[in-house]
């Protein structure tokens, strides 16, 4: 996930200035102007997965709501996002939203959390917000309003620790990590997991996203005789660490965190020309043949926190079916996060009204006072802080 370092009293200093003039904004229209309840969804607009699982459940909801309830519908957030404050505030302020889908990244999420507590207006307007993919430890520890519904990163870590420990009984691995407050926390969580079970790490070295050179990197592992290199950090950046391996023909195992699933968007085209022609006449028909890399990232494994294939659940098979057929294409762990975060806050709102406390308390009480929801992405019930109890994560794998 795509976090960044920021202080406590940054994040209090931007709520203040983002809350100054909302009270007159919140006063000047109230619920009763709009006919339909709105579930905002805190995503970059060309973030596709976000918004189709939110309106999956939308649409669900609208089906199966009471008779004289009002609709559900999706609150897009403004189409120039300047900062993940000011769009947190734009759905605080329209009193027709009753919770939101977001943030994505903890980051952000963390950023965002004190507008969402309406800390400047002592929680007069306060909104619950439902991350789908906010995975650092501390996102739900910022105040009362934030939940999440997926795993976080120490889970994931210690889930790629064992098994890299009981299924591929590894004994030396290198570590790469994003330099950030997410690399350096997932990290933190793998690296005792490893040597508690007398795995060496001979490797532990940083990088920054477009700016780290990863050859000096891939040569010394090469030398190490690493079976395994451990990546946090994002897709597109591991694909070009594993191009540099396989500059130094160093093909150790690799295993990342869940934003290497998307290590295929970093493939490049290549030309490769045919085989060299008998003589100079058909050198000169000869056209190079486009292809790409893709084969590189054959057999990588990454942390993820939903799998199709894994689904048993009939209420989750029929969701995979219902996304398929619809978007051309099977639901994406973010897609499927959405959904449930979506699913909570709507079936809070059909139980309680509009009365955001109200909704904000039902979802605390998922798991505790009210039954787990099952959700697609597994049964979700909430601890005191916010997060889901129990989620699990598995091991995906790029197809050979």
């Amino acid at each position: 996930m795509t976090v960044g370092q920021i202080t406590t009293a940054m994040a209090i200093a931007l709520a203040i200035s983002a809350s100054s003039t909302s009270c007159s904004r919140f006063a000047a229209r109230t619920f009763e102007s709009s006919d339909t309840l709105y579930v905002g969804v805190a995503a970059a607009r060309n973030s596709a997965a976000y918004y189709r699982g939110v309106q999956m459940a939308l649409d669900r909801l609208n089906a199966e709501r009471p008779h004289g309830s009002r609709p559900l519908g999706l609150r897009m957030p403004p189409e120039v996002q300047t900062t993940q404050v000011a769009v947190a505030a734009r759905f605080r302020d329209d009193p027709a939203v009753i919770g939101v889908v977001g943030h994505t990244g903890s980051a952000q999420t963390m950023e965002a959390a004190p507008i969402y507590a309406d800390a400047a207006n002592g929680g007069r307007h306060a909104l619950v917000a439902v991350t789908p993919t906010a995975t650092n430890a501390q996102v739900t520890r910022v105040n009362r309003w934030v939940f999440r519904v997926c795993p976080t990163d120490d889970d994931a870590a210690r889930a790629l620790a064992h098994f890299a420990i009981d299924s591929l009984h590894l004994r030396r691995v290198a570590v790469v990590y994003r330099n950030d407050l997410f690399g350096r926390g997932f990290t933190r969580t793998i690296a005792p997991e490893l040597s508690r079970s007398n795995v060496t790490i001979a490797e532990r070295d940083p990088y920054l996203a477009d700016i780290t050179e990863y050859q000096a990197y891939a040569a010394r592992i090469a030398r190490s005789e690493i079976q395994a290199v451990i990546f946090a950090g994002g897709g597109v950046d591991a694909a070009d660490f594993v191009r540099a391996l396989n500059n130094e023909s160093a093909h150790p195992a690799i295993l990342g965190s869940d934003d290497v699933a998307s290590i295929l968007e970093g493939v490049k085209t290549i030309a490769a020309n045919p085989a060299p022609p008998t003589n100079d006449r058909r050198r000169r028909q000869q056209t190079p043949v486009a292809t790409d890399d893709r084969q590189l990232f054959r057999g990588v494994r990454f942390t993820s926190f939903y799998d199709t294939s894994r689904s048993v659940d009939g209420n989750a098979k029929q969701f995979a079916a219902d996304y398929t057929r619809r978007f051309g294409q099977a639901p994406t762990p973010q897609a499927a996060l959405s959904y449930d975060a979506a699913m909570l806050i709507g079936r809070a709102a059909l139980a309680v009204g509009p009365d955001r406390k109200l909704v904000r308390d039902w979802v605390a009480s998922v798991g505790t006072s009210n039954s787990p929801m099952h959700g697609v992405t597994g049964d979700i019930r909430f601890d005191d802080h916010g997060d889901p109890v129990g989620k699990s994560v598995v091991i995906g794998r790029i197809a050979p």
